[in-house]
């Protein structure tokens, strides 16, 4: 209430200063009367994030012990080992789910955040030890390793839809990202090999089409939920094709040619979400794109052109860059968050 009785009497300052009128001031009042009070249990606090981490540390300890004694435990033993904490944490978080106190929903949270992670690997182990997935011939590159992944980001799928959160995007985006990687490693196991510049042409088309389907789910949820969800389909979007645009452009190649189209590939990448930042309002975009863009630019520094212009020269170049992109950044940032 202080925050508000605060708030109040700015109004009425701002009326006797000729700031707005009074028109204005009754409806600022009338809005700020309609908020709803902010409940003592929102937030964070430091107490429960020690909490977190206690519980972090024991997982990590009983996964220790586990990893230990992982061929004395046996087939059923070594199922039993991964499905039991990923279906407890489930039931706990469910059983959470419905409280009325923000912390224990946030550890509903946390706990379907790490059973969704989890999940692959008890789908694996309970693949591997049916005798169905042999991982020392395929590892991850195993059909079964695949559906392991499908399998969990279905679950987490779920798990967003029923406790609809940040945490539980995080887990959805995660196990997604897992899919690609796995598919990845299965196309290429199963693929006749071929030229690496195709090979590697045909991984970033993959991993853009993965991005722009992040991107596009941020735009679906851009209408419909919370800004903080929109954020995290972004940040994932745009880490997506920025990385494997980057990862790609600094590979070796037969032809000059071949590493110069990829480099090109990965600069309109980076200068695209920048551009698209000021129009989408999103600084996911601005601080990736600018990250991504510096990189590139030092790597063709050191690349192409640090031998012939030396390196005094080099690092003042790199040196002047970031002081750019530094002031450029800001710039932008502020057009973002300016109002349209």
């Amino acid at each position: 209430m202080d925050r508000q009785e605060s708030l109040l009497g700015k109004i009425d300052e701002w009326v006797g200063e000729g700031l707005i009128s009074p028109q204005q001031a009754e409806a600022l009042k009338r809005r700020e009367a309609e908020r709803e009070p902010v409940s003592p249990d929102r937030g964070v606090k430091a107490n429960e994030i020690f909490v977190y981490l206690g519980s972090l540390v024991v997982f990590l300890a009983l996964a220790f012990l586990v990893g230990l004694n992982w061929r004395a435990l046996g087939s059923l033993g070594r199922i039993l080992s991964v499905v039991v904490p990923t279906v407890a944490m489930l039931g706990l978080g469910w059983w959470l789910r419905g409280s009325e106190s923000g912390r224990l929903r946030r550890g509903a949270q946390a706990l379907w955040l790490g059973a969704c992670l989890l999940s692959i690997r008890a789908f694996g182990v309970t693949f591997c030890e049916l005798g169905y997935l042999d991982w020392r011939e395929l590892g991850p590159g195993d059909p079964l390793s695949l559906v392991s992944c499908l399998l969990a980001t279905a679950l987490a799928g779920v798990a967003f839809i029923l406790l609809t959160s940040i945490t539980q995007s995080i887990a959805f985006h995660l196990c997604g990202s897992a899919v690609l990687l796995s598919f990845l490693t299965w196309l290429f196991n199963v693929l006749p090999s071929f030229d690496d510049f195709y090979q590697n042409l045909l991984i970033l088309a993959i991993g853009m089409a993965v991005g722009g389907l992040w991107l596009a789910l941020s735009e679906w949820l851009r209408t419909r939920e919370g800004i903080g969800l929109v954020r995290v389909s972004r940040i994932f979007g745009t880490l997506t094709i920025l990385s494997f645009a980057f990862i790609m452009a600094v590979e070796s190649y037969d032809a000059t040619w071949q590493k110069t189209m990829l480099e090109v590939i990965a600069f309109a990448a980076s200068i695209g979400f920048i551009a698209a930042s000021v129009k989408r309002q999103a600084q996911a975009f601005l601080y990736g794109g600018a990250a991504s863009l510096l990189f590139l630019i030092i790597y063709v520094n050191f690349e192409h052109f640090a031998d012939k212009i030396g390196m005094p020269i080099a690092l003042l170049i790199i040196g002047a860059l970031l002081i750019g992109f530094g002031l450029g950044t800001e710039w932008l940032r502020k057009r973002i968050r300016s109002p349209q």
